[in-house]
Formats: C-alpha cells, sequence, structure tokens
C-alpha cells in the first residue's frame, strides 16, 4: 500500500470515529431530555392487561433503579411526541419562561427561498434603585448637605413670599363696600299729621309701617319752642310716637321772626346797634328798592324815621339774614333745643329766602305768560335779590352738621319746598341737605288726564332723577327725594293706584294718612309695598322709566343685579289697554305679577299671573306691579 492509500485509509477511519462519537453524544444528549412519568402499579396492570380492542397507545413497561416501574407511551405518534416533559433541558427558568412570558415568533426569509423561524421570549427590562446602604454613603456627604439645606431655605423662602403677596393683594386690592342700608326717614313713608286728632291716629301709624310723623309748626312759633306752652306741646307730640317706635320731624319757618322777638325789640330800641346786622336794615328817606311782599305791596316797613326793614311775609313780621351770625346763631340754638326734646327730623320752608343781597337794586320785570298779572303781583318780577343767593349750599350743609351732632348722627335736616333750582343749594359737587324736594309729578298728576300726560310724567321724573344723582349730600351718599303729595292730588288718580305706582319710586313717600287709609283692604296692601321697599332691588338698585309704545301708559323698573326686578306700571287712560313695554332696559320677555291696584279688573290675572311684557295687560285707571329676572 502505497503512502497516498494509507492516509485516505487513516482520514477514513477517523471520520467514522469522529461520526460515531457525534452520534453517542447526540443519542446521550436525547436521553437526558427525556423524562418519563413515574406509574402507579394500579395503572400499570391497567395498561399491560387491557384488552387490544382498547389498547389505543402501545405500553411498554420498564423499571428504574430502584425498580419503581415507568412506562413509556409511544402511541401512533413519533417517539418523544407524546412524552409527558417534566424536566427540560432548559431547566425549570426555562420553562417558566416559555409559559409566563409572551414568546414573539419571526419568519425570516432565506436566499433559497426557505424560511427561517424565530421564537424569542419578551425581553423585559426592570429598574432597580439604590439599596437603603449605597443611599447613606452619601447622606453625610458635604455636597448633597448643602444641597438639601439650599432647597430647604428655597422652599420656605418662596412659601413666605407668597404668603406676603397674598396679604398684600388682599390689602391693596380696591375694596367693595357693602350698600348702605338706608336710614329711617329714606326708609318711610313719611306721614303728615296735625295737632287735633294725632293721638287718634298712633295705632294706625304704627300698622302702616310710619318710620316718621312730620308735624307743621306754626311759622309764628319757630324762633319760641323754649316758651313753656310750646315747648310742652313738643314733648307730648314726641312722647307720644317714641312710645311706638316713631321718630317726630318738625316742619320750621326760620326766615323770618315777629316783630315782638326779642332780637328785633334789641335792633329797633338800639340797646344793641349790632342787632340790626341780622336783619334786612335800611336807614334812608323812602323805600330803598321796588320790592314787594309776598301777598301784595312794597316789602318795606319803615320802623322809625327813615329806618326801613324787610318785611316780605307780613306786616307783622320781619325777614332774618340768616348769612349773619347771630341770625345763624338764633337758627342753631333753636334746632339744638328742639334736638334736646326728641325731635329727629327737621324740614325747613321758605329755604330759596334764607339769604338777601343786602345792597340789592330794585327788581327787573320777569317773563311772565299769565297775562293777568300786573306789576302789583308778586309774581311779576324776578326776585333775583331776594331769592336763591350764593352762599345757601354752605348755610345749609352747616346747619345739616348742627343737627347731626345735636342728634348723635340720628336726625336729618332739608326743606319742605319744591328747591327748584339745585344748583344753587351745593357746595362744589354737595348738595346742602339729604332728602331734597325736587320735581313736579305731584303737580302733573293733579292736572286733568290728557293724551300726554304719561310722556309728562315719564319726562320729570327722569329728569328728576337724573339731575339729582349726579350730587353727594353732606353726610355722604346720594340725595334721597321726597315725594310729596296731598289727598287734594288723587282727583284724578285714586289712591290705591297712586300709592302703587308712588311707593317703589327712588325716594320717600311724604303722604297724609288718608292716603294710606282708604279701604279695607289697604292695610295689607301697604304692607306689600313695604316689603317690596325693604328689598334690594329698591333700596341700592337702579332705576329706569319710560312709556309704552304707544305712549297712553307708564311704567318704570328697579333692579339690581343678583335679585328679582320689579316693573310697575300704571295706566292713566280710561280704557282698558295691551300695553307694551318690550323695549324697556333689561326688562324680561315674561313678567310675573305681584300686585294690582284696586281698580284692576282683568279677567284671569292675579297674584302669580305671568303676562308678557309687549302686552301687559292694564285695566282703565289702574297699576300693577309685577317681578322678573333681569336680563
Amino acid at each position: 500500500m502505497d503512502e497516498t492509500n494509507r492516509n485516505s485509509a487513516k482520514l477514513a477511519i477517523e471520520a467514522a470515529r469522529l461520526q460515531s462519537a457525534a452520534a453517542d453524544k447526540d443519542k446521550q444528549d436525547h436521553d437526558t431530555k427525556e423524562s418519563y412519568k413515574k406509574l402507579s402499579e394500579a395503572e400499570l396492570e391497567q395498561r399491560v392487561n387491557a384488552p387490544a380492542s382498547t389498547a389505543q397507545v402501545p405500553v411498554t413497561a420498564n423499571t428504574d433503579g430502584n425498580g419503581s416501574a415507568m412506562v413509556r407511551e409511544n402511541g401512533n405518534c413519533k417517539d418523544g411526541e407524546d412524552e409527558r416533559m417534566l424536566n427540560g433541558g432548559g431547566g425549570d427558568a426555562e420553562k417558566e419562561k416559555l409559559t409566563q412570558k409572551e414568546v414573539e415568533v419571526k419568519f425570516v426569509p432565506e436566499k433559497n427561498g426557505d424560511a427561517r423561524i424565530d421564537m424569542e421570549v419578551e425581553s423585559e427590562q426592570t429598574f432597580s434603585g439604590m439599596t437603603k446602604e449605597e443611599l447613606m454613603k452619601f447622606a453625610n456627604d458635604p455636597f448633597w448637605v448643602r444641597l438639601r439645606w439650599f432647597l430647604f431655605v428655597v422652599f420656605w423662602a418662596l412659601w413666605v413670599g407668597m404668603l406676603l403677596g397674598a396679604v398684600y393683594i388682599i390689602m391693596d386690592a380696591p375694596k367693595c363696600a357693602a350698600p348702605v342700608p338706608l336710614t329711617w326717614y329714606q326708609e318711610g313713608p313719611l306721614v303728615t299729621v296735625d295737632e287735633r286728632n294725632y293721638k287718634d291716629h298712633v295705632d294706625t301709624l304704627q300698622k302702616f309701617g310710619a318710620k316718621g310723623v312730620i308735624y307743621e309748626l306754626p311759622a309764628d312759633e319757630t324762633y319760641l319752642v323754649n316758651t313753656p306752652a310750646i315747648e310742652d306741646k313738643i314733648k307730648a307730640l314726641v312722647g307720644t310716637f317714641n312710645a311706638k317706635d316713631i321718630k317726630v320731624i318738625l316742619d320750621l319757618t326760620p326766615n323770618f321772626v315777629t316783630k315782638d322777638d326779642q332780637l328785633f325789640k334789641d335792633a329797633l330800641e338800639g340797646t344793641d346797634p349790632a342787632s340790626r346786622s341780622a336783619f334786612v336794615w335800611k336807614q334812608t328817606g323812602t323805600a330803598p328798592t321796588n320790592w314787594l311782599a309776598l301777598e301784595g305791596g312794597s316789602a318795606w316797613q319803615e320802623v322809625a324815621s327813615q329806618q326801613f326793614v324787610l318785611s316780605q311775609f307780613g306786616s307783622h313780621r320781619v325777614d332774618l339774614q340768616l348769612s349773619d351770625p347771630l341770625a345763624k346763631d338764633k337758627l342753631k340754638t333753636t334746632l339744638h333745643h328742639l334736638a334736646q326734646l326728641g325731635v329727629r327730623g327737621f324740614r325747613l320752608a321758605n329755604a330759596k329766602h334764607f339769604i338777601i343781597d343786602h345792597d340789592g337794586k330794585d327788581d327787573i320785570i320777569a317773563q311772565v305768560n299769565n297775562k293777568d298779572v300786573d306789576l302789583t303781583q308778586y309774581g311779576f318780577w324776578t326776585h333775583s335779590h331776594t331769592t336763591y343767593q350764593e352762599g345757601l349750599g354752605a348755610l345749609l350743609q352747616e346747619l345739616v352738621l348742627e343737627v347731626q351732632n345735636a342728634t348723635n348722627g340720628e336726625g336729618f335736616l332739608s326743606v319742605s319746598d319744591d328747591i327748584v333750582r339745585p344748583e344753587v343749594f351745593t357746595v362744589g359737587n354737595t348738595l346742602g341737605m339729604d332728602l331734597p324736594q325736587y320735581g313736579d309729578l305731584e303737580s302733573v298728576l293733579r292736572q286733568p288726564i290728557e293724551a300726554d300726560s304719561a310722556k309728562k310724567i315719564r319726562d320729570d321724573v327722569a329728569k328728576t332723577y337724573n339731575e339729582i344723582k349726579g350730587y353727594n349730600t353732606p353726610t355722604g351718599g346720594k340725595p334721597w327725594i321726597q315725594w310729596p303729595y296731598q289727598k287734594d292730588s288723587l282727583a284724578n288718580v285714586a289712591a290705591s293706584e297712586y300709592n302703587t305706582f308712588m311707593f317703589l319710586l327712588p325716594g320717600v313717600p311724604v303722604v297724609p294718612l288718608d292716603v294710606l287709609n282708604y279701604g279695607n283692604s289697604s292695610h295689607s296692601f301697604i304692607e306689600h309695598l313695604e316689603k317690596y321697599r325693604a328689598t334690594p332691588s329698591y333700596q341700592h338698585g337702579t332705576f329706569g322709566i319710560a312709556t309704552d309704545a304707544n305712549g297712553t301708559c307708564v311704567g318704570y323698573t328697579r333692579q339690581k343685579s343678583g335679585n328679582p326686578g320689579y316693573f310697575v306700571a300704571l295706566n292713566l287712560a280710561d280704557q282698558a289697554v295691551q300695553a307694551d313695554f318690550s323695549d324697556v332696559e333689561g326688562i324680561a320677555e315674561e313678567l310675573t305679577v305681584v300686585l294690582t291696584s284696586e281698580n284692576y279688573q282683568v279677567a284671569d290675572i292675579a297674584a302669580k299671573s305671568k303676562v308678557p311684557s309687549k302686552a301687559v295687560p292694564l285695566s282703565a285707571r289702574s297699576a300693577l306691579v309685577t317681578t322678573y329676572v333681569p336680563k
């Protein structure tokens, strides 16, 4: 055998040996991966002795090293396919992965057209933080200690800063002042009484919720209140009404004194020549000017030789110059004495006459529409030197403060006549009184009803409210208007309709008792109106007045954000109407009736009835009050 053949034989033998070794290793690996289910003796006997017809799977019995029987189930499948694998080659961990983890199967195409299958258990990433022991290594590290202290200080500094910022915002933010509640004389009603029978009506006045009564002191008694007779009369008046928690208001006439007054006597006798400054005193041969008295004739009286004094209100009366300190002190003393007697309100008559132009010239003719008035009558002249003089506002403000001090802030001072020209009674933007009487509403209602009566009422009330609300009062806030009316004003509008319309206007009604006490149902009727007057919409709400689309009816709204609005309508015509008020600002499409006047006679309409604002049913000469949700 040559060397080449010998080498080939060696290689063939080595290859056969390696192939045999590989086969033995594969068999060994296969055997170690197989495991067998250990059967009990009963199962083994059952399988060995089973009939051929029922033996679906051939059974091969074997024994392990301990003599225990083992069974290998071969069946018709390939060897090892039905074996119950208990111990795989990968161990328990691999079985756990295969049974509990999701397996991702990938089909990877090969270049020769075959496909390779990759099966992978989904990788799981877990986060493992540092242990306590590892963290404690850094607990006392200087860097981390400083960082912790820095963050601690920054946190509390920011917290304190935010706290101080919040306090500053609260302190510096504009304050929303709470609405000031109405005083007793603003709440009203204020009822006029007379001396003859007021004691008989105290309980009735209390029943109608009167907050104050107005007693008109006779004009000549204004400066006689410290005399026993008049003082006792006032004490009795105050005591009677205070027992029912009703305040007393006096109407005074402070612009003149009688010739029996001690101040005038001193001036006339010359015992105190300085006292003449309290009057408009002239030393001249004839009447100084052409000024007329209210009742006609010259306003000047010669009280001594070539000594003339102004006397516009009667021959037995002498005008005071209330801008003079003596006359002013005389009035202040009177007010203070009455306050001590328990009087809590004062209304002053003839306010436009309080200050007189001492050096005034002759009057000039006024523009008079009445052709029957001639130069001998008071209305023919302008009286520009005896009325509405500069300084009226400052004088009244001074008197208001006097009353406030004398009554510990409880009382008020106002006027009892229409001030006509409110700008004259102001200092800057402050009116010289708390309760001005202003406007022609009462005179309009006294006139016969005409086609334009509703428009006249609308225009007068709107003008009055718009002009007065631009001023402030000496005690703060806005003026609250007096709305006076008497029984003779009811010739065209009955008391029930009058009260319905007047009571919710922005202001205080000043009425005689018989206007309130007009019938059997008047008490409950006024009680309802008083309830509405106590609501925020009335006391602090806005006001708007308008006529209906046809101009035959007049109505007004009282509304405040967040509260029900009120709408009051009055029909002055002699026929029923469907009034269209849908264009009134803020009014809702639907209104709820809450109160109707005595003349209201519309079928199926009563309290809680719903009516559309574009067709409010109103019978002839009637009024109603409704409520609504403002837009």
